[in-house]
C-alpha cells in the first residue's frame, strides 16, 4: 500500500494541531511499509507504541483547544479518543498474533481509514469554532464594509426569507399604490355616496326656497297693496311653506351627520332660527306692523342660508362632472332667488306709486346679477342642460319677462312710472320664477342622475381595483414562490448531491440544463468534482485491485507451500505429518463425543517385485494408481494419507468396526478389478488391509495406528489380498 501523504486541504487553521496529523500520518505510513516489508514483530510493536503513545498527546492538545472553544461536542470527541486508544492494543496484538495477510491488510486500512477520518470528518467539524475563536494561525481577511454587510445578512437571514425579502419590496411598492388607487375611489364612492343621501335634503331646499320666495312676493304685494290684495294667496302659499318646511325638517332629522360638513351643518342651524322667527314675522305682517323692507329682508336672509347649502355641497370632494352638476344647480337657484327679489321689488315699486332708492340702481343690480349668475351657469351647464335653458329662454313668458324689464329700466333711468300693471308684472315673474323652479326640479334630478352613474361608475372602478389587486397578490405570490422554489429547488438538489457524494455515492449527475449564472455554475463545479472522484475512486481501486492481486499471489503461495507440506508430492495423498494432526484432532473429537473413528491400513502386494520386474517409473504409476482407487472409493470426510513407500492409512470418522470393514472391503474390491496400463502391458494387484476401531485405551495416533497394523501382518500372514479386523481373523479370501 502506498504512503498516503498530507494535503494542506485537511488543515484545521492550527499548527500545533496540523504538525500532530502529520505525525500521526507519518506513523501509520511506517506501520503500512513495515506490513507490506514483513517487518519483524519487534518493528511493529514499537511504531505501534509509538503511536499510542503520540495519540495520546495529541489527544490531550486538542481536547484542551476544544474546551477553549466551549465546542458543544467536546464529550463525544473524547469517547472517540478513548476508543481508538484502547483499540491500538488490540490491533497490535491481532496482527502480531495471526499468521494472515487478510488480518494484515485489515489492519492497515483501519489505522488508515480511522486517521482520514479523525483529520477531515472529526477535526475538521471544529475548524470552524477555532477560526471563530480568534484561535486559528489564518487571520480574518480584511473585508469591506459592503462585504461585511452581505456576510451578516447570509449569516442571519436564511436562503428562502433573502428571496422573499427581494420580492417583497416592488411587491409592497405596487400593493401600496394599487391601495391608494382603491383609497381614492374608494374615498370619491363615499362623497359620491353623501351626495346621493343629500338630494332629498336638496329637493327639500329647493322646494322650501321657492315656497319662501312666493310667499315673500305675495306678502310684498299684500303690504304695498296697504292690506287689500293677495290676502287670499298668502294665506294658501303660507300653508303651502309650512308643508314644504315639515318636508324639511324630517329631512334633516333623517340626515346622516357624516353626510353634513361643518359648513353645512352651520347653514342647517341658522336655518332653525330663521324657522322659529318665521311665525313671528307673519303675524308682524297680519297685525299690520312689518315693514317692507325689514320682511324682505328676513324673507331674504332665510332663502340665502338656504340657497348656501348649494355652495356648500360644491365644495364636497366629489368628481368635477358632478360638481358642475351642482354648480350649475346652485347658479339656477340663485338666480331664481334673483328673480324673486327683482318681483318683490318690482312690486313694491309698481304698488307704492313712486320710485324707491332709485339712485342705487337696485333694479339694474338684480338683473345685472341674473346675467352674471346666467354666465356662471353657461360655464358649467352641459350642453343638454343649456339646451334646455335656451328653449325656455325663447317661451312667450320670458319674452314677457325681458319687456317688463326693460320698461321697469327705463323708468329707474328716466325717473319716472311707467305705466305697467303691476297684476301683470308680478304674474309674468311669478310664471318665470315657476318655470326656473321646473329646471331647478330638472338640475337636482340631473344631480341625482350624474351621482348614481358616478356611484355606478366608481363601483365597478372598485370592484375591478379590488379584483386586480386581488389579481396582482396572487399572481405575485404565485411567481414569488415560483421564484423562490426555482432557486431553492437546485440549491437541494446541489445538496442531496454533495450529501452523496461525500458518503461515497457517485451516481448523482444533473441531466437537466440550467442558465449560466451562479447556479448553473455550482452544478457544473458539482459535476467536476464528481469526476474527478470518479477518477480518484478507480485509480483507488485499481491501486487495491494490484495490492489486492499481490497478497492474494502471496496467499496461493503461501497456501502451495503449505500443502506442499502436508501432501505427498507423488501421490497428492496426505502426507503422514499432516496425518497425524489431522488424526489428532478426530481422535479428540471421538473421545469428547463419544463417537467411532476407525482406521485401516493398506498395503501393495509384492510391490517390489512391480518395481523389480517394470522398473520403478511404472512402479510410481502403480501408485498413483492406487491412491485414486482409494480416493474414490472412500467417503468424503475419509482422510487418505500415505505414510510409507506402498503403505496407505484410510481415516474413517463417524464409523464402527463393522462398517470400516464393509468400506475396507469395497477398497479391497476395488484395487483387485484395478489394471495399470504401462509400456510392457497390464499391472493388475492386490492389497492386503488391517482395519482397527479406536477406544479409550489408545493415548497416541501412533499406537492407534499400531493396532491397525497388526491387523495388516496378519492379512498379509494368511495369504494377503484380505482385510482383517482387530475382532475376527479374514473376512474374505
Amino acid at each position: 500500500m502506498s504512503d498516503f501523504k498530507w494535503d494542506d486541504g485537511m488543515s484545521v487553521g492550527v499548527e500545533a494541531i496540523d504538525n500532530d496529523h502529520k505525525n500521526l500520518l507519518a506513523l501509520v505510513n511506517k506501520i503500512n511499509n513495515a506490513i507490506n516489508n514483513g517487518g519483524t514483530d519487534v518493528i511493529i510493536g514499537e511504531i505501534f507504541q509509538k503511536l499510542e503513545d503520540y495519540a495520546k498527546q495529541h489527544f490531550s492538545r486538542e481536547e484542551a483547544l476544544l474546551e477553549q472553544c466551549h465546542y458543544d461536542d467536546l464529550e463525544n470527541h473524547k469517547k472517540q479518543h478513548q476508543t481508538f486508544i484502547d483499540k491500538i492494543p488490540a490491533l497490535k496484538d491481532k496482527l502480531l498474533n495471526t499468521d494472515s495477510i487478510g488480518v494484515a491488510q485489515e489492519v492497515s486500512l483501519f489505522l488508515t481509514n480511522w486517521l482520514m477520518n479523525h483529520i477531515v470528518v472529526d477535526d475538521m467539524s471544529y475548524a470552524q469554532s477555532v477560526y471563530d475563536r480568534g484561535l486559528a494561525n489564518v487571520s480574518k481577511s480584511d473585508d469591506s464594509r459592503f462585504e461585511r454587510v452581505l456576510n451578516w445578512i447570509g449569516l442571519k437571514v436564511i436562503l428562502d426569507k433573502r428571496i422573499f425579502f427581494s420580492t417583497l419590496a416592488p411587491v409592497s411598492g405596487l400593493l401600496l399604490l394599487s391601495l391608494s388607487i382603491f383609497l381614492f375611489n374608494f374615498q370619491q364612492y363615499n362623497s359620491v355616496q353623501n351626495l346621493l343621501g343629500l338630494t332629498d335634503s336638496i329637493r327639500n331646499i329647493n322646494s322650501l326656497g321657492h315656497s319662501l320666495q312666493t310667499e315673500r312676493g305675495f306678502t310684498t304685494g299684500y303690504i304695498s297693496s296697504n292690506y287689500q290684495i293677495f290676502s287670499s294667496e298668502l294665506k294658501s302659499y303660507r300653508n303651502m311653506t309650512n308643508e314644504a318646511i315639515i318636508a324639511y325638517q324630517k329631512t334633516l332629522d333623517e340626515l346622516s351627520s357624516e353626510l353634513i360638513s361643518n359648513e353645512m351643518r352651520s347653514h342647517f342651524e341658522k336655518s332653525e332660527i330663521f324657522l322659529a322667527g318665521l311665525e313671528a314675522q307673519r303675524n308682524k305682517v297680519d297685525e299690520q306692523r312689518s315693514l317692507t323692507s325689514d320682511m324682505q329682508a328676513f324673507y331674504t336672509d332665510f332663502i340665502s342660508n338656504l340657497v348656501s347649502v348649494y355652495d356648500a355641497i360644491t365644495r364636497l370632494k366629489v368628481d368635477a362632472d358632478l360638481v358642475h352638476n351642482i354648480a350649475v344647480l346652485s347658479a339656477i337657484t340663485h338666480l331664481k332667488e334673483a328673480a324673486a327679489r327683482e318681483r318683490a321689488f318690482g312690486a313694491q315699486v309698481l304698488g307704492s306709486g313712486e320710485l324707491i332708492n332709485a339712485k342705487n340702481h337696485k333694479f339694474s343690480q338684480l338683473v345685472g346679477e341674473q346675467i352674471g349668475l346666467l354666465k356662471v351657469f353657461e360655464y358649467a351647464a352641459t350642453k343638454e342642460q343649456k339646451n334646455k335653458w335656451n328653449k325656455m329662454a325663447a317661451s312667450d313668458i320670458f319674452t314677457s319677462v325681458t319687456e317688463l324689464e326693460t320698461a321697469m329700466l327705463d323708468m329707474e333711468t328716466n325717473g319716472k312710472l311707467s305705466d305697467i300693471d303691476r297684476k301683470r308684472w308680478f304674474t309674468v315673474m311669478t310664471a318665470k320664477i315657476n318655470q326656473l323652479h321646473l329646471l331647478t326640479e330638472e338640475l337636482v334630478a340631473d344631480v341625482e342622475i350624474a351621482a348614481n352613474k358616478k356611484s355606478k361608475s366608481l363601483q365597478r372602478a372598485l370592484l375591478t381595483v379590488t379584483g386586480i389587486l386581488a389579481f396582482v397578490v396572487i399572481i405575485t405570490m404565485m411567481v414569488s414562490w415560483l421564484l423562490n422554489q426555482s432557486i431553492l429547488y437546485p440549491f437541494r438538489q446541489l445538496t442531496d448531491a454533495m450529501t452523496r457524494l461525500s458518503d461515497g455515492h457517485r451516481d448523482v449527475r444533473f441531466t437537466d440544463h440550467f442558465a449560466e449564472d451562479e447556479i448553473g455554475k455550482m452544478v457544473d463545479a458539482y459535476e467536476r468534482s464528481r469526476r474527478t472522484l470518479l477518477q480518484a475512486d478507480i485509480s483507488s481501486a485499481i491501486r487495491f485491485k494490484r495490492q489486492s492481486l499481490t497478497l492474494k499471489k502471496k496467499e496461493r503461495e503461501k497456501a502451495r507451500y503449505q500443502k506442499l507440506a502436508s501432501v505427498d508430492a507423488l501421490t497428492g495423498a496426505v502426507n503422514r505429518r499432516r496425518f497425524s494432526e489431522l488424526a489428532d484432532l478426530e481422535m479428540m473429537r471421538a473421545k469428547r463425543y463419544k463417537r467411532g473413528l476407525s482406521v485401516m491400513m493398506l498395503d501393495i502386494d509384492y510391490f517390489k517385485e512391480i518395481n523389480d520386474t517394470y522398473g520403478h517409473v511404472n512402479g510410481d504409476s502403480v501408485l498413483k494408481a492406487f491412491y485414486q482407487t482409494c480416493f474414490d472409493n472412500v467417503r468424503n470426510t475419509d482422510i487418505v494419507a500415505r505414510i510409507g513407500g506402498e503403505e496407505f492409512v484410510v481415516l474413517m470418522p463417524e464409523t464402527n468396526l463393522s462398517q470400516a470393514g464393509e468400506l475396507a472391503e469395497r477398497v479391497r474390491e476395488a484395487i483387485s478389478k484395478l489394471a495399470v496400463t504401462v509400456d510392457s502391458g497390464l499391472i493388475r494387484l492386490t492389497v492386503s488391509i488391517g482395519v482397527a476401531i479406536w477406544d479409550d485405551k489408545l493415548k497416541t495416533i501412533d499406537a492407534f495406528v499400531e493396532k491397525a497394523d497388526d491387523a495388516l501382518y496378519e492379512a498379509k500372514r494368511s495369504g494377503r489380498n484380505r482385510v482383517v479386523t482387530t475382532e475376527s481373523e479374514a473376512l474374505v479370501d
